[in-house]
């Protein structure tokens, strides 16, 4: 990871003013006063806008479409009740336990999407009492969930894409030819077992991969005119969903497919179906309304590169150590200064992994100094951990 050439990140959440960086209006060193660090910190404006303009792109299309939003992405109780009152939007989920959260919060069973894999009957049987409608991925869970669930109940049906989209060209966000989803050309057997032992199939799902780039465009069109042709030949179907992926950038260089151009590849291949689209938006909606912050607690120099320790680590967000992809780092007091050194960013955790970034750009660190890892809205606080008994953070909604 390299020092940040120019503020790529100000506008939308995040602002710069007199007091360094600001977001939702607040300035970050006065949260971080407040509240202690580690601190997660979203804007409430910011995510409700990603919904308005993602809606906004949908509209193009000329189907009727639902958003559901990715639970897993972000389950801070104040998120989620942003996204209940004020997105007006549904709930993808992926366990018993993320439905009853949804249900908690006001969302109807109607409302609450389920694309689960390996699924054991406890949980099917969870589901069904829920009353939630489920994308299903393999023959095996179709012929246990025709008995357990109420005959005609309706269910989809997850399909895998087999292509390889994802952020960084990083296996563990890749989706395409793995564990998840149906051969394709299994689905039409599939859905007529299902239909045989008394479940309606009114849906096809389908997830790409997460960080979608500009340059996967035409992967993407293809993977929608795949769907299209199994809609076509499963016939009876109702809603094409086909998943989330969109806004993954961590860093300046990164380019994600517009949602507008999205929508125009949906347009192009199912325009025409007499289906409703649906999607499942996490890091677009949340990711980029939120940062994590963090104290520098330690400073040292060892065979001639620099190291900061802080008071996070990968018990605290996990992409460095899981997903290989730092974030941003920010200097909260100066974040627009040029820098002056490389930094390798130490966490907390006693694990030679939690490594938050190296060579980032930074000035001449200090203790205390506050660091604001960006963006940090999705998959952070909802993949936590207590390692080491060094999990303790706070969020807050702005």
């Amino acid at each position: 990871m390299t020092g940040l050439a120019a503020p790529w990140w100000q506008g939308g959440a995040l602002r710069v003013g007199a007091s360094g960086m600001h977001i939702g209006g607040v300035a970050i060193a006065d949260l971080a006063a407040l509240h202690g660090t580690p601190l997660y910190v979203y804007d409430r404006a910011r995510m409700v806008g990603q919904i308005e303009a993602l809606r906004e792109a949908l509209g193009t299309v000329g189907r009727p479409a639902r958003i559901y939003y990715a639970i897993k992405a972000n389950r801070c109780p104040a998120v989620v009740q942003c996204m209940r009152t004020h997105g007006g939007v549904g709930v993808d989920a992926c366990s018993p336990r993320e439905v009853a959260l949804a249900l908690s919060h006001g969302f109807a069973p109607e409302e609450i999407s389920v694309t689960a894999s390996v699924l054991p009957d406890r949980d099917l049987r969870t589901f069904a009492a829920q009353g939630v409608h489920l994308n299903l991925d393999s023959a095996d869970v179709v012929r246990r969930y025709a008995a357990i669930a109420p005959k005609g109940t309706a269910i989809g049906l997850r399909i895998d894409p087999e292509t390889r989209l994802g952020y960084g060209d990083a296996t563990k966000l890749n989706y395409g030819g793995g564990k998840l989803g149906l051969a394709p050309e299994d689905v039409v057997a599939v859905a007529q077992l299902a239909r045989d032992l008394g479940l309606r199939v009114d849906t096809l799902h389908l997830h790409l991969g997460w960080g979608i780039q500009r340059r996967d465009a035409p992967a993407v069109r293809t993977a929608f005119l795949r769907m299209r042709e199994l809609a076509i030949a499963v016939g009876d179907i109702g809603v094409v969903n086909v998943g989330g992926g969109l806004g993954g950038q961590l860093r300046p260089e990164d380019d994600p497919l517009p949602p507008a151009d999205w929508a125009a590849a949906l347009r192009d291949t199912l325009g025409d179906l007499d289906v409703t689209l649906a999607c499942e938006p996490g890091t677009l909606l949340v990711a980029h309304a939120g940062l994590l912050v963090v104290q520098v607690t330690s400073t040292f120099e060892k065979k001639s590169q620099r190291w900061a320790g802080v008071d996070a680590g990968l018990g605290i967000h996990v992409y460095a150590a899981h997903y290989g992809a730092p974030l941003s780092v920010l200097e909260v007091a100066r974040p627009t200064a040029p820098p002056t050194h490389a930094w390798n960013l130490a966490g907390h955790i006693n694990e030679a992994a939690d490594v938050l970034g190296r060579g980032v750009g930074l000035g001449d660190l200090q203790l205390g100094d506050l660091l604001a890892l960006y963006p940090a809205g999705a998959y952070g606080s909802s993949m936590a951990s207590d390692h080491c008994l060094r999990g303790l953070f706070t969020e807050v909604l702005v």
